[in-house]
């Protein structure tokens, strides 16, 4: 699965030749692969991606969906997200749990 813009991330969705839990999939799976070689994700919130790609199923298939539908994103751990880890890879914040959501994580 290789996409070169969202846009044909888009159209695929729109034509049903894949859905937001394919491409989810397909991430955790590469994540899960490569993540011990290149130790780029400190957390990963598989169930929680996984929600959110079905839930954006229904909207698409309602007509519903917000124009970065499909995208799929890690986030920074400088960047708050509320009720999760919030380290900047810092040991200081070791244990920290955000109790909001940053504004570029929300939009």
């Amino acid at each position: 699965m290789t996409y070169n813009s969202l846009k044909e991330i888009q159209q695929d969705l729109k034509l049903g030749k894949t859905t937001c839990i394919a491409l989810v999939e397909h991430y955790l799976e590469r994540i899960e692969k490569y993540n011990a070689t290149y130790n780029v994700f400190l957390e990963v919130y598989a169930d929680e991606a996984r929600n959110q790609a079905q839930k954006l199923d229904k909207k698409i298939k309602n007509g519903t969906q917000g124009r970065l539908a499909g995208m799929v994103l890690g986030i920074k751990d400088v960047l708050a997200y509320k009720n999760h880890g919030l380290q900047a890879s810092s040991k200081i914040l070791n244990g920290f749990i955000s109790q909001f959501t940053a504004t570029a994580v929300e939009r």
